[in-house]
């Protein structure tokens, strides 16, 4: 005996809606991206997945091609998925191809738990924050008290719940 999991006819309750979907889902990804001569910080919140990571890579490319140092301030990334992790490495081999580097800053715990399944721990340089991200650059792309200084980026506060045994 089949069991079909969805009715194929109409209930008038429920008519059939057809349309394109506008205004109700939000862009689950945002970033800012402060360039300060050869150092790119870029600040993003949100959930970076399969929907918003080509986005961002349309957005990042040209950084990492003209041979940029990237930080990524992940603090406010609450989701990374494969697409994500894709992300980070092409981004990596674009900016060393060009004389770059990218370097992972303040990254969140859910996603440095997907880092770390991986095991692209050893991959990615990772920093507390992206004050030690400059700092693990060794000063080569700007100097501390230089006019091209880059000044603390201003970060919002999100909050989300904790499930319990999460394990995070």
């Amino acid at each position: 005996m089949r069991k079909t999991i969805f009715r194929r006819g109409r209930v008038a309750a429920h008519p059939l809606v057809r349309g394109r979907l506008t205004g109700l889902i939000e862009d689950p990804l945002s970033w800012g991206i402060q360039v300060r001569g050869d150092l790119a910080i870029v600040v993003i919140d949100g959930e970076l997945d399969f929907h918003s990571a080509p986005g961002l890579i349309g957005q990042l490319g040209p950084e990492a091609d003209a041979g940029r140092h990237l930080i990524l301030d992940l603090a406010g990334v609450r989701f990374c998925d494969c697409a994500g992790l894709n992300l980070f490495l092409r981004l990596q081999q674009r900016t060393a191809a060009a004389g770059g580097s990218l370097h992972l800053a303040a990254v969140s715990a859910s996603v440095r738990r997907v880092i770390t399944v991986t095991r692209l721990s050893d991959v990615f340089p990772v920093a507390a924050s992206v004050a030690d991200a400059i700092a693990m650059l060794g000063g080569e792309a700007v100097r501390p008290g230089s006019a091209g200084a880059v000044s603390p980026v201003p970060r919002r506060v999100l909050r989300w719940n904790r499930v319990p045994g999460d394990g995070v």
